[in-house]
């Protein structure tokens, strides 16, 4: 049998569990994810999926684009948006060439022009739908079509790369790091930012929130990203831990800086914590709450509302005959689920339990689905 070895620290992985996922129409996860741990750096990562899936999922089937999640005006996002730039400073960092790399609508680039920052300011994303239709709000912020893999950037082009909610989302670190360094000037920096699997436990979201998010592929420890940093010549500056708001909830944020070939050693880091036996966890909650779901839909009819990441874990694990499904986004209602249409809620008979999916939506469906009829005694 082949060793399969970690992506972050290339240690030897270990098969942690089996996790099936499910989506609309064709999606590239319409299949069952293998999830691994490394018992060296701790890192939980999915072993069986590619970037070349991953690039396709945002091209067809992401709608982060449509999300009011990453509105640039959203003061929870204008919030972030101030602490990275305040963190840059903080390190002396300031009026540099910078991309950010995965910079969605752009807002953080625009931001930091908005703050006086001088030099060019690129914003680069795979999804050409998220990125502005038009130049940035300053003369030296443009925006690129472009992937992380393989940027549009000559060596050594750049000061800054910034990386917001970008490496859990990539199979192969290794080449996401190469290239990185290729485009960095001597000394430059990098700036990542991915959600603290090491503080999932402390801030659960329903059953299964943090593992049903199936782009997340990399669940990271401090000690696995920094690792990766290392094996590509980084030493890490900083690392930052703390709770940063989104428009919908506060999440755990793991925040490291690192700087290319640095002659400074790398800071020293604690022990990783058990991430695996959360993963463990999430999945036998799944379960439970699968079998609950179950047992309503054998006593009367059931709807379910909102096509949600949690729900695409839910739905492999029932038998979805006596269902209905429903969301409000019209690009959902385009397609369906294993020839299962996806209605508008408006259309759907009031009859039977209505089960409300997301978690972080899940006040304001509730809401819509009584201004439709639904009583309180129906809603799940």
């Amino acid at each position: 049998m082949s060793t399969n070895h970690c992506p972050a620290c290339a240690s030897a992985s270990a098969h942690l569990l089996e996790w099936e996922f499910s989506g609309l129409g064709d999606s590239v996860f319409n299949y069952t994810a293998d999830f691994h741990a490394c018992p060296a750096c701790g890192l939980v990562y999915v072993r069986n999926v590619t970037d070349a899936a991953l690039a396709r999922f945002y091209v067809e089937e992401c709608s982060y684009f449509e999300k009011p999640h990453f509105a640039v005006t959203s003061p929870a996002n204008q919030k972030k948006y101030a602490f990275y730039l305040r963190f840059l400073r903080e390190h002396g960092i300031n009026s540099v060439a910078i991309a950010d790399v995965g910079c969605g609508r752009g807002g953080f680039v625009n931001w930091m022009a908005d703050s006086g920052w001088e030099q060019e300011c690129w914003g680069v994303d795979v999804d050409a739908r998220s990125l502005p239709a038009n130049a940035g709000a300053s003369v030296n912020v443009s925006f690129n079509n472009g992937n992380c893999l393989n940027l549009p950037f000559a060596e050594g082009r750049l000061d800054l790369l910034t990386y917001f909610h970008v490496l859990e989302h990539i199979r192969d670190l290794s080449a996401l790091l190469t290239e990185a360094s290729r485009v960095l000037g001597e000394n430059g920096h990098i700036l990542i930012e991915v959600p603290d699997a090491e503080n999932y436990a402390g801030t659960p979201i329903g059953s299964a929130f943090w593992f049903s998010i199936r782009e997340h592929i990399n669940h990271f420890t401090a000690k696995a990203l920094a690792a990766a940093l290392e094996a590509h010549g980084f030493t890490v500056r900083d690392v930052s831990r703390q709770m940063l708001e989104t428009p919908e909830f506060a999440y755990p944020s793991l925040v490291i800086l690192a700087q290319k070939s640095a002659t400074l050693p790398s800071i020293a880091l604690p022990a990783a914590a058990d991430i695996a036996g959360f993963a463990r966890m999430s999945r036998q909650a799944l379960v439970r709450q699968a079998d609950q779901i179950s047992a309503l839909a054998a006593n009367r009819g059931v709807t379910i509302w909102g096509c949600s990441a949690e729900l695409f874990s839910l739905l492999p694990l029932f038998d979805t005959g006596e269902m209905r499904l429903c969301d409000s986004s019209k690009l959902k209602q385009s397609t369906n689920y294993k020839g299962m249409p996806i209605e508008d809620p408006a259309a759907v008979p009031v009859e039977g339990m209505l089960v409300i999916a997301p978690y972080l939506h899940q006040t304001a469906i509730k809401a819509a689905a009584q201004r439709l009829g639904w009583p309180d005694n129906a809603l799940y």
